[in-house]
């Protein structure tokens, strides 16, 4: 921890000597033309902090964009994935660029827009982050940010119960950041080093993760065509296709397309990301020309995983935020092994992609070598209760109300055919040089793209070949010991990944068409329930194991096997179909629209959503946004257990100001009924059922507004009265908040740029509940009654970061 003290004091002095003085001269770092006159926090403040303070899935993206912000490369020398990494760019946009290339040089912005086929909505997104020179002068950037922050996590398993304390803990999140880069030649080659500390809020102090890299790009092969895009030492990145091979984030993102604001960094990237489990430690490198693309990466890194009482197996990662090495019960005796770093894991896999721009086809394949055995026991390890001292079911032991009874019994715990799809994998004998592997998994895919004038078609089909090395089924796992299990394996040499057919596979297959005004999407997944893929990012609704018994985590042996199902960043298994499509039918009106329709597959259930956003510009500084959304589940079906019917409706109210300032109203509503609990809302005396559907009816009431004093001083606030459930985005943080009874949120932030390379930011919010009563007279440990009792909750939070660069 030291060093890292110690290089963030370095880099902050650094910095503070490397400004730019009155006469665009620089004191010790030599900068670009278009550095010093276009991109600081002065005059980029918005898009420089919104991608610093980025997190989840975009935040290796917003990497990208950093990098390309300062370091704009000549248009003539990027390739088809340097381009479509960029905001906004679609695989058309950039497929224009390389035909425009193939005309001559592209020389500037007139080339630029009048490429074959390019939307002039991706034109303008481009033109930010290129250049039409090729730059002579040697350059170096750094870029610091270190942010301290108590803002509530999303991913918590259970908001009503004692999660929470971790959640509002002392310990708040740390997140350092530090990255350099220095290009050099005329071809923009690059050495680029980096390193991160993170240590999530509610975590010891002896838990964090660092991650540290040195990375060479863009180096020519000789005078080929042929270049060297990136060789990396330390922890990387790796994503391809549509995410269903591979993908190595620890978030999940619903409904993410690959297109817009979804998009995904295909290839192998540097890793500065927050992942703290699904983290890639080792060597990579992609090597491309014109027609040809390879990638290979080998990894070697510890996973938190759940092991079983044997100690030699495993029943399944966990990806957990925070990290608690003992769980939140801090009880050995449900607990069987630390949850921290208790599996070793071996990564090896590679890409190869033949064909040009966005006309191609690719393989993608990786094998996961694990240092124990993979054998689910969820009644044995996972499941429980507070009250069952036994691991095992057993009707004596209180089990009438632990998980261990109601696992794939329980009626509105539908999705737990999931659970019992778990991947298994314990054979005696592998085929590898690492003598401490132990079990493997293997996934294997093939992913293409095709463009047909201003039409492009991609998708992607991936299989776990099937290894019956167990012996067993999945069923028939529960009922055995694990001395058992391995006395039925047999040799799995024989077993070839090639040979496709029966093994679970997953699909995406998607078409998309731009114009300048209007572009639609239509998008087709399908995945089996058996493709138990923990690299598997592509698109989805929902996250894996929900509506399963993992959600319920009073009937979990520890709360914190609830992130089994919240912390999945997984897709469930399911088939469906979505569309979606943007029109501005007029200067002022922009019309968005979504339609999905899909069946999961665990429980054979019926979903829909449907989303219309209005966006209407009555006069140039107003702006009235209206958002109207329709879910539900199981209306096709009236014996569903648990079907639900949604709708919200949100209008918001933007004027715009000058000097970039603005006031924003919101009203939003929201009504959701879903199926009684007579048991929870009956009359106790009567046996007669008295209630129908159960409404839950959400309203929310906020004002916020931004007032920029100068180009050094931005303040932003706001206020939010909640009744019922509510997410919206606060400033640049995600907030999620339910509150029956009701509640009153308020927040401000402050932001700072003292010099053109420096931005400090304080943020702080205050959320009061109003006073609930409604809880049930109880006993006290002492003897005592207490009758009626009030609840006063009361919760803040706070956000401080600092940003350098240049």
């Amino acid at each position: 921890m030291k060093i890292y003290i110690i290089f963030f004091s370095l880099s902050m002095i650094i910095a503070q000597e490397a400004i730019v003085d009155s006469t665009g001269e620089v004191t010790l770092i030599k900068k670009s033309t278009q550095d010093q006159s276009e991109v600081n926090f002065f005059t980029s403040s918005y898009k420089l902090e919104r991608w610093l303070q980025s997190e989840g899935n975009s935040e290796g993206l917003s990497d990208t964009w950093l990098d390309r912000y300062f370091e704009p490369r000549d248009i003539n020398n990027m390739n088809y994935d340097d381009i479509l990494s960029l905001p906004n760019i679609s695989p058309i946009d950039a497929n224009a660029v390389l035909l425009q290339k193939k005309r001559g040089r592209i020389n500037g912005t007139f080339e630029l827009k009048n490429s074959p086929g390019i939307s002039y909505y991706g034109y303008k997104n481009l033109i930010d982050f290129i250049d039409f020179n090729p730059k002579q002068n040697n350059q170096f950037h750094l870029r610091v940010s270190s942010s301290i922050k108590t803002t509530p996590i999303t991913t918590n398993p259970d908001s009503d119960g004692q999660t929470m304390d971790y959640y509002y803990s002392d310990n708040p999140e740390q997140f350092h950041r530090v990255s350099s880069s220095y290009l050099f030649s005329e071809n923009q080659s690059s050495i680029k080093t980096g390193f991160i500390f993170k240590q999530s809020m509610g975590e010891d102090n002896n838990v964090y993760t660092d991650k540290k890299f040195i990375e060479f790009s863009y180096i020519p092969i000789f005078n080929s065509k042929l270049r060297i895009d990136k060789i990396i030492l330390g922890n990387f990145n790796a994503s391809f296709g549509q995410g269903i091979v591979m993908e190595n984030t620890d978030y999940f993102s619903p409904r993410r397309s690959g297109y817009g604001f979804s998009k995904r960094n295909s290839g192998i990237s540097s890793d500065l990301t927050r992942s703290s489990q699904y983290v890639f430690n080792g060597i990579a490198f992609q090597m491309s020309n014109e027609g040809f693309r390879f990638s290979y990466f080998n990894s070697v890194a510890p996973r938190d995983a759940i092991i079983n009482q044997d100690l030699e197996s495993f029943s399944s990662l966990i990806v957990m935020h925070p990290r608690l090495e003992w769980g939140i019960n801090q009880d050995k005796t449900k607990i069987y092994s630390s949850l921290l770093s208790s599996v070793e894991e071996k990564t090896v896999g590679w890409n190869a992609r033949l064909g040009k721009g966005a006309n191609f086809v690719g393989v993608t394949f990786y094998r996961s070598l694990y240092d124990k055995y993979i054998v689910p026991r969820p009644i044995e390890t996972i499941l429980g209760s507070p009250t069952d001292m036994n691991p095992e079911y057993d009707t004596s032991d209180f089990d009438e109300y632990s998980g261990d009874a109601f696992y794939l019994s329980y009626i509105t715990n539908s999705a737990d055919p999931e659970i019992a799809a778990m991947y298994h994998n314990a054979p005696n004998y592998i085929l590898s040089s690492w003598n401490k592997a132990k079990s493997f998994r293997k996934v294997i895919g093939l992913d293409f793209s095709k463009t047909f004038n201003n039409i492009v078609f991609q998708g992607e089909f991936a299989e776990m070949p099937k290894y019956n090395c167990l012996g067993l089924t999945s069923d028939l796992i529960s009922d055995n010991s694990f001395s058992n299990i391995l006395k039925e394996q047999f040799d799995c040499i024989k077993d070839s990944v090639l040979s496709f057919g029966n093994a679970p596979s997953a699909m995406v297959l998607n078409a998309y068409t731009q114009y300048d005004n209007v572009n639609f999407l239509i998008l087709y997944r399908n995945y089996d329930l058996e493709f138990d893929n923990p690299y598997q990012r592509s698109f989805s609704n929902y996250q894996r194991y929900k509506t399963s018994i993992f959600e319920d985590t009073y009937w979990l042996e520890d709360p914190v096997y609830g992130f089994l199902y919240s912390g999945n960043p997984q897709p469930q298994s399911e088939e469906g179909i979505y569309f979606s499509s943007r029109y501005q039918i007029h200067r002022s009106i922009v019309l968005r629209y979504e339609l999905d329709t899909w069946n999961r597959k665990a429980d054979n259930t019926k979903y829909y959503r449907t989303v219309y956003n209005f966006e209407w510009r009555p006069v140039f500084n107003y702006r009235i946004y209206i958002r109207q959304k329709f879910s539900g589940r199981g209306q096709y079906n009236v014996f569903h257990p648990s079907p639900f019917d949604s709708r919200e409706t949100r209008v918001r109210l933007v004027l715009r100001l000058s000097n970039f300032d603005n006031i924003e109203l919101l009203y939003g509503r929201g009504y959701t009924t879903f199926s009684p609990r007579p048991r929870l809302t009956d009359n106790p005396i009567s046996s007669e059922m008295l209630v129908g559907d159960i409404g839950s009816p959400d309203v929310t009431l906020g004002f916020s507004f931004t007032h920029n004093s100068d180009s050094k001083l931005t303040i932003k606030g706001g206020s939010t009265f909640i009744k019922g459930f509510i997410w919206y985005i606060e400033d640049t943080d995600f907030r999620i908040f339910d509150s029956n009874k009701g509640a009153i949120h308020n927040w401000a932030s402050i932001r700072l740029r003292p010099t053109n390379s420096m931005s400090v930011y304080l943020k702080y919010s205050f959320t009061n509940y109003f006073e609930d009563t409604t809880i049930a007279e109880s006993q006290t440990q002492s003897g005592y009654w207490i009758s009626n009792p009030t609840v006063n909750n009361r919760q803040s939070d706070y956000k401080i970061q600092v940003n350098y660069a240049f």
